[in-house]
């Protein structure tokens, strides 16, 4: 996810998602970055199991409550589905 926020506000609004997700939410990690280049620009990953697991997740109720109080704080959000094709510690 990409968007315009602050990034404090980013953060908290992860660190609740996270904190009312517990044993409910299908995503496994996320990161919360600001582009250094583009100030107020977030960038958001949020890591699943799979494909399948991120559309269950989608239609959880926590999910939509939380992308309902997202959407009326942010307004425009670019999302992109990712597939990830290798994962290497360095």
């Amino acid at each position: 996810m990409e968007f315009d926020m602050d990034s404090a506000e980013a953060v908290e609004l992860m660190n609740k998602y996270a904190e009312e997700g517990k044993g409910v939410s299908y995503a496994r990690r996320a990161l919360v970055c600001a582009d250094r280049n583009r100030p107020g620009k977030i960038i958001q990953i949020v890591f699943f199991n799979s494909v399948e697991e991120a559309e269950l997740n989608n239609d959880l109720d926590i999910t939509q409550n939380a992308a309902a109080e997202f959407s009326a704080k942010v307004g425009d959000v670019q999302f992109s589905d990712l597939d990830v094709l290798a994962d290497v510690t360095l």
